[in-house]
């Protein structure tokens, strides 16, 4: 439940209204008063200790608390930060790890190891994909630290590395992998030219949040665009639903929008 901190001419005109209460009307309480004076004292004093109080409420979940807090409640859970790491991707490795927390080697489990290594991203997983025994992870890379989202041999190499050191001894096959990437064009008319920019940057920036394996719906496209005050926006390409293959991820391509 939210409680709303009261400002401080709230607290002022409740202290006042007490005192004009206890005394029958006949304290001066006018601004420059003496009981004007003690009630603004009073009311800063009370404004802070609730100012206070709205700041370690905050402290006590993750998803509100201040860096170097979040940094101690992740080191007393065993998450420790990556260096380079921002304080979201951070906060979803810790949230990720309460929503779903160790089970002995399930898929989740292998998601999480790989993000512990420095430099990676995102990672999905694949339990079975080789047959009994197997778990195929694709990883992407931080784009913002490497350069590229699709990570190098060395940091699969890396992250196949520390799995093996941790998964457990009945996931025998596991295969470290890097999404394929799929490029998809977009061609939309009937935008006009003062919002076209707006809508392409805005499909682009769409297409760059797709994960290996997801379907691009055509509606979700033509949102964007009403999104954006276009009226009627026409989609010809892509012509149908987009369904990759598990390891495929989509990015933007030709994005022509007129």
């Amino acid at each position: 439940m939210d409680y709303p901190v009261p400002s401080f001419d709230e607290l002022l005109n409740k202290i006042l209204t007490d005192y004009r209460g206890q005394f029958d009307g006949k304290y001066d309480t006018s601004e420059g008063s003496l009981a004007f004076i003690k009630s603004a004292c009073t009311a800063s004093a009370l404004w802070g200790i609730y100012q206070h109080q709205e700041h370690i409420g905050k402290q006590i979940f993750p998803d509100t608390q201040e860096e170097e807090n979040l940094e101690h409640y992740g080191w007393v859970q065993g998450i420790d930060r990556k260096p380079g790491e921002s304080v979201a991707d951070y906060l979803d490795r810790i949230l990720d790890d309460l929503r779903r927390p160790p089970a002995g080697g399930n898929q989740y489990d292998y998601e999480k190891w790989a993000k512990e290594i420095t430099n990676v991203k995102a990672a999905y997983s694949w339990p079975l994909a080789q047959g009994a025994e197997s778990v195929d992870v694709v990883i992407v890379a931080d784009a913002v630290a490497t350069g590229d989202e699709i990570p190098t041999q060395a940091l699969i190499d890396e992250v196949a590395a520390y799995i093996e050191e941790v998964r457990p001894v009945g996931a025998r096959f596991v295969r470290v992998l890097a999404p394929t990437i799929v490029e998809q064009a977009v061609t939309m008319t009937g935008v006009g030219v003062d919002l076209a920019a707006a809508v392409q940057a805005d499909i682009e920036a769409y297409l760059n949040t797709f994960e290996p394996g997801q379907e691009l719906y055509l509606p979700q496209l033509t949102t964007i665009a009403t999104e954006n005050g276009v009226a009627n926006p026409v989609l010809t390409t892509p012509a149908a639903t987009v369904t990759p293959e598990d390891y495929e991820m989509l990015r933007p391509g030709v994005i022509d929008v007129s």
